[in-house]
């Protein structure tokens, strides 16, 4: 009886999703440039949790992530110091091999123009990012006037 136990956990063991670790550059410099990437929940709409390992300055790092197969909203966010800014959000659908595939992308901003509105994206995109806006950096740039 022990024995039959003892394979049905092995069986459950096998069954657990892999986990997926994504790293991306962070970065915000005291004259205005920024570089981050946040990755939200499709399904409950929320923010997953990231660690964030600093350089001594602060200034740089990598935010990184655990993650199980499934699908996420991607909020990547990029300016230099001059200004340039480029924010992408994107759809992705990580596998359990852990390789991923970009779904959808809109470009939302390329250095310093607007290239589309937030109203112009899917309504269960815009209402995830409008419900993270406070939490998303430079989301001021996206939203609809």
């Amino acid at each position: 009886m022990s024995g039959d136990k003892i394979e049905e956990d092995s069986k459950s063991q096998t069954s657990i999703p892999k986990k997926v670790f994504l790293s991306f550059n962070y970065k915000r410099t005291g004259m205005g440039g920024v570089s981050d990437t946040i990755i939200i929940s499709l399904k409950s709409g929320k923010i997953i949790n990231s660690r964030l390992n600093l350089s001594r300055s602060g200034n740089h790092g990598i935010r990184q992530y655990v993650l199980f197969p499934g699908k996420y909203l991607v909020y990547d966010v990029s300016r230099s110091n001059s200004g340039n800014l480029y924010i992408i959000v994107s759809i992705i659908k990580l596998n359990e091999d852990g390789s991923i595939e970009k779904l959808q992308e809109w470009k939302l901003y390329e250095d310093k123009n607007q290239k589309m509105l937030l109203s112009n994206l899917p309504e269960n995109v815009i209402q995830i990012l409008i419900n993270n806006k406070n939490k998303l950096p430079l989301f001021r740039y996206i939203e609809d006037q």
